[in-house]
């Protein structure tokens, strides 16, 4: 018996386990490829959505992007130090980002401001290299990227630092803020995109792509798909569109197990706050997930599980390390049964009913897991 104070056991276990599916993740790609028409940035951010980076890369990569973008050159260099050497681009520059170290590791920078353009001449300098710099513009979603006024003094930044031969300028890019599947919505951004690429030309500069369409433009506006499309969600099985899919596969798997069970009667409470009350005798299993692995208080009541093949709903408050699910209506469920929470198979609770009961997109839903969710391998989708 191991006594109290002693040394933990070397192989740890983890409460429950999220898996990526590579065959799927490379289907998608495959099948956005196809419909794109354009070379795909594959994107990985965030640790690949919170499931892994670097195999959400290989498995894009395997299905046929061309390339990988990311938000930090942190986060660049950590798929670097994975040996992943295709085409990357980094578009968040912030305060102490590693700059010259991703420049010279091959990573492409964005800029969105003629001080940045100027730190990331200065930082290729240090790094004994000439940078590759896209230049980001904001063509109305008024987050990141350089406002139509800033535009000329951007532009005439760069080619001031292409002349001087620490950088090469190879897009003009932006981001679209529409998240409504109408392709007029995309119209007027794509139109001042292309101004500022004609005022980039203008100013000396020779872009050799433009880009701004993600993986709901990429669907239902053509016009958006210029020379490169930027696809995260879309690859991880997530529709554009709900109400017309193309044909995803589900990627992402999350499994528990049960780890007690017990009966309870009727008028009996269950959860912080007692709002739960049993209609009638029966028993619940407890599983060991909560809030703090991502499951969201909101979504009690009204989330099910599957155990054994069968539905079976949360009850009472999710709490931070736990949740409970009434099992009075299954047979025979005992501690260690596996569960799926959200899973990749018919009749399973899917990523877009997880999002719809928390009220959010899937992406956040898959941002959310935290860190005691182990990250798993390939699992057949």
């Amino acid at each position: 018996m191991r006594m109290l104070g002693t040394t933990a056991p070397s192989i740890r276990t983890a409460p429950s386990t999220v898996t990526l599916s590579h065959d799927a993740v490379a289907a998608n790609t495959a099948r956005m490829v196809s419909l794109a028409g354009v070379p795909v940035m594959g994107v990985v951010k965030a640790d690949g959505f919170g499931l892994g980076a670097a195999s959400m890369a290989r498995a894009v990569l395997a299905g046929g992007a061309s390339e990988l973008g990311v938000a930090t050159c942190d986060e660049a260099l950590a798929l670097r130090a994975q040996g992943i050497n295709v085409p990357l681009m980094a578009w968040l520059l912030h305060e102490g980002a590693p700059v010259a170290e991703a420049l010279a590791a091959d990573v492409a920078v964005s800029c969105a401001t003629a001080p940045q353009v100027r730190q990331v001449a200065a930082a290729a300098r240090e790094a004994g290299c000439r940078g590759i710099v896209e230049l980001e513009v904001d063509t109305g979603m008024h987050r990141s990227g350089a406002a139509p006024a800033e535009w000329p003094e951007l532009f005439h930044a760069a080619r001031d630092a292409e002349r001087a031969g620490a950088l090469v300028v190879r897009g003009v890019w932006t981001h679209l803020g529409s998240t409504t599947p109408d392709p007029g919505t995309f119209d007027d951004p794509i139109a001042r995109l292309e101004r500022a690429v004609a005022l980039a030309v203008g100013c000396g500069l020779r872009p050799m792509r433009r880009h701004a369409a993600s993986s709901l433009a990429a669907v239902v506006a053509p016009r958006a798909r210029l020379d490169l499309v930027r696809l995260g969600a879309s690859l991880l099985g997530i529709e554009p569109v709900s109400a017309a899919p193309v044909g995803l596969a589900p990627a992402v798997r999350w499994t528990t197990r049960i780890v007690q069970t017990h009966a309870i009667a009727a008028g009996e409470r269950v959860g912080y706050g007692g709002d739960y009350r049993a209609e009638h005798d029966g028993a619940v299993a407890l599983l060991p997930v909560g809030y703090a692995d991502g499951v969201p208080r909101s979504v009690s009541p009204g989330a099910t599980v599957v155990i054994g093949g069968r539905r079976a709903p949360l009850i009472g408050a999710v709490s931070m390390d736990q949740c409970v699910v009434d099992i009075g209506h299954l047979n025979g469920v005992a501690a260690g049964d596996p569960v799926v929470l959200i899973g990749t198979r018919a009749g399973e609770p899917s990523l877009a009913e997880w999002a719809r009961l928390s009220g959010t997109i899937a992406q956040e839903v898959l941002t959310r897991l935290g860190p005691r969710v182990a990250r798993g391998g390939q699992e057949e989708a």
